[in-house]
């Protein structure tokens, strides 16, 4: 769950979305509560991702308040002409924000370390 002021929510930085082959229709996102916060940063999506990428869960006033989002993917699924209106395309100095120590410090100021 994601809170109204929470910077971050689920982020998949450089994933591969992969499915079995009757799974063909597949959403990004649908918010099950208000205030949902999804990312895709440079992730290979495959042709099971519906062109519409995000979907409102029955609930139009959920487009209102979900932040659905994706930056640089690529693949079949990938394409952005198709998304719902209310999805956003991230900028590259938007997309510079999704680090791992700005989205994992919150506040206790916890960082990650690489290995």
């Amino acid at each position: 769950m994601t809170w109204p002021r929470q910077q971050f929510g689920l982020v998949f930085l450089n994933c591969k979305l992969t499915a079995a082959p009757e799974a063909n229709k597949v959403y990004l996102g649908r918010p099950w509560r208000p205030h949902a916060r999804t990312v895709f940063i440079k992730t290979e999506m495959g042709s099971h991702i519906r062109p519409e990428g995000w979907e409102n869960w029955g609930k139009a006033s959920n487009e209102a308040t979900a932040y659905y989002a994706e930056y640089g993917s690529t693949g079949p699924g990938a394409g952005t002409q198709g998304r719902v209106q209310w999805s956003h395309q991230l900028t590259a100095k938007e997309a510079r924000r999704y680090t791992l120590q700005a989205i994992f410090s919150g506040p206790v100021g916890w960082e990650p370390v690489r290995r």
